[in-house]
């Protein structure tokens, strides 16, 4: 393999990598509630916190963003997580900590 070749395909790797992996919120989400595989809360990433793939927060993500602040933290943290399990974010009448559970979205009424 000659060289710009092999500078080509490294840096395809390394960018391939780097859309790959994910915020560390979504794992500390994960970690904390061992989430369903194969769940749509699973296959959700970012959108368990926010609308789509953009910076916009959904109802979820905007009560872990109030209670982050509450407990003056910047990191997710499961007390954090723990705060708004008796919350229904989404006004789906499902509690977030009971979506959660069930591997639904606390933060998509639709998702129940």
């Amino acid at each position: 393999m000659n060289k710009s070749r092999f500078v080509m395909t490294l840096a395809l790797a390394t960018v391939a990598g780097t859309t790959l992996a994910l915020p560390p919120f979504v794992g500390d989400f994960q970690k904390t509630y061992k989430v369903p595989a194969g769940s749509a809360l699973a296959k959700a990433n970012c959108a368990t916190c926010h609308i789509g793939m953009t910076p916009k927060l959904n109802p979820y993500g905007q009560d872990l963003k109030k209670a982050m602040a509450t407990l003056k933290t910047k990191k997710l943290t499961a007390d954090v997580l723990k705060k708004i399990e008796k919350l229904d974010s989404d006004k789906d009448g499902v509690k977030n900590g009971v979506e959660i559970k069930k591997g639904t979205l606390p933060g998509d009424p639709k998702s129940k």
